[in-house]
């Protein structure tokens, strides 16, 4: 493999470089640069990607409550323009709708129409299939699941104290600069 003796040649010349550490983070974002390609593949037929097929069976799961556009950027990992954008491309398409929150004037929900619902039924078989050919060779997935949980665990803790430490030395840095009532 190209990407393990480059991998190697670079180590080589890095002696006290984290090896395996380096090695599993080149691994698991190839993998997911794959996947990705593999998945959007499967749905390339319907004229979806896999954020599309995703952003629909999420607000299909939470159909009859109260799903908001923040909410979906989350669980997709996307930014709100990047969720904006695929709202409106899905919107277009007659698949989602977006509609005024019942708990608050100000805020939207989303539902998907007739249309995103039956697509969604209509890819789902398509999805699992290509998600069953990229696992079949990965016996047993326990270990994998379990790795791949304590990393997003991990990866996820630290940008949570990241977060905490850039808004202290935000909070901090605005004291005395005439901030309060100028």
């Amino acid at each position: 493999m190209a990407l393990e003796d480059d991998l190697r040649r670079y180590l080589h010349e890095r002696p006290g470089a984290p090896a395996d550490a380096i090695l599993a983070t080149r691994l698991v974002m190839r993998a997911a640069a794959q996947l990705r390609t593999r998945m959007d593949a499967a749905l390339a037929p319907d004229g979806l990607h896999m954020r599309d097929y995703l952003a629909l069976a999420i607000i299909h799961l939470h159909r009859g409550a109260s799903l908001r556009p923040s909410d979906l950027s989350v669980s997709l990992d996307a930014t709100r323009t990047q969720i904006t954008r695929l709202l409106d491309a899905l919107a277009r398409q007659g698949l989602v709708e977006r509609l005024p929150a019942t708990d608050d004037r100000r805020a939207l929900q989303l539902a998907l129409t007739a249309a995103g619902e039956a697509k969604l039924a209509e890819c789902a078989p398509r999805v699992h299939a290509a998600y069953r050919e990229v696992w079949a060779g990965v016996v047993p997935l326990a270990p994998v699941l379990q790795g791949l949980r304590a990393l997003n665990a991990r990866l996820h803790q630290s940008a949570d104290a990241d977060a905490d430490a850039s808004a202290s030395r935000s909070c901090g840095s605005s004291a005395g600069h005439g901030t309060d009532g100028d």
